[in-house]
């Protein structure tokens, strides 16, 4: 099986902006109540908060899977998968908290998500060029 770099990188890239928005989303629904927080701790969030900000990550990831399954050319469903890894891995970089446990347990449902939109993806592609 040969990789297609490319759509890995650019597939990073697509999920990270739609993580950004799914941030910007997740900030205007509770942005009040993170006011004059300063300690991560300090935040208190209810179950139905922590599952919309759930939902809008895995959206993010299997959207941009999506987005790189129906955009590139041949077979592509491993390389959304390693996309959405990789993105996670520079948001720990950035974040200052990377390590091999933190990327396995933070890569594993963005990973899912990646190859879940870049099969159904693939399938949209397969669709349209039967057509």
């Amino acid at each position: 099986m040969k990789l297609d770099w490319k759509w890995i990188g650019l597939g990073a890239l697509i999920m990270i902006a739609l993580s950004l928005v799914a941030g910007l989303i997740l900030g205007v629904v509770i942005g009040t109540q993170l006011e004059g927080v300063t300690d991560p701790a300090d935040i208190q969030l209810s179950g139905g908060q922590i599952a919309l900000a759930a939902l809008l990550n895995f959206l993010a990831f299997a959207i941009g899977g999506f987005i790189v399954g129906v955009k590139s050319a041949g077979k592509t469903i491993i390389e959304p998968g390693i996309a959405a890894a990789a993105s996670v891995a520079v948001a720990l970089l950035l974040a200052g908290s990377f390590t091999p446990v933190n990327l396995i347990a933070g890569a594993l449902v963005p990973f899912l998500a990646g190859l879940l939109g870049g099969w159904l993806g693939e399938r949209r592609q397969e669709s349209k060029t039967v057509i």
